[in-house]
């Protein structure tokens, strides 16, 4: 029997997800609670259905990007699956690079944040190829550890940037400043 109450989301620490869990937990005050990072959908989705975590954490909807397919995907066939609970979220984008002098060929980033950004970010960055990941913080990571090619940066929140020791480009690449993402609080019957 475990002693926390497991909230798993999207992504790792420091992606958008992240931060929702803790609000959640908060919110519903879900005391010695600990967040889980498990990087897509499918993976809250399985580990809820194996009762490795007892909450999970899903982007459901953008503002403007519409519904998160991955999230639509996971839930399919998925039986007793309730929703507790509902949240728009402001979200924004950075640009970093591994250094000021580096020229940016790639962007890298979940593929939520490059359609958010993305006429932003043809136009600050022309000629600049889109690679989609499975988290915007992973980006950051990926890219501080030498993981992705010269020339790319990582479309990502401010503080994933920040933590991994990257050097800020742009702020708030997002195409509309009112951009936000829902997300969904679940757990199973």
């Amino acid at each position: 029997m475990r002693d926390s109450i497991r909230i798993g989301y999207m992504g790792i620490p420091f992606s958008n997800s992240e931060e929702m869990a803790a609000i959640f937990s908060k919110k519903f005050d879900l005391k010695n609670s600990e967040l889980v990072p498990l990087m897509s959908a499918k993976n809250v989705i399985d580990a809820l259905v194996l009762g490795e975590i007892d909450y999970g954490v899903l982007a459901v909807e953008n503002k403007y990007a519409g519904k998160v397919q991955e999230t639509e995907e996971a839930k399919k066939g998925v039986r007793n699956l309730l929703e507790l609970d509902l949240m728009w979220s402001p979200i924004h984008h950075c640009v970093f690079k591994r250094r000021k002098e580096d020229a940016v060929t790639k962007l890298v980033s979940h593929i939520q944040a490059l359609h958010q950004s993305q006429n932003n970010l043809r136009m600050l960055y022309p000629g600049a190829a889109m690679e989609e990941c499975e988290d915007t913080a992973y980006a950051a990571e990926m890219l501080s550890e030498g993981m992705l090619e010269e020339g790319s940066a990582a479309v990502c929140r401010k503080d994933a940037g920040e933590h991994y020791g990257l050097y800020l480009d742009r702020e708030n690449v997002e195409d509309r400043e009112d951009n936000m993402t829902k997300f969904s609080l679940v757990r199973l019957e």
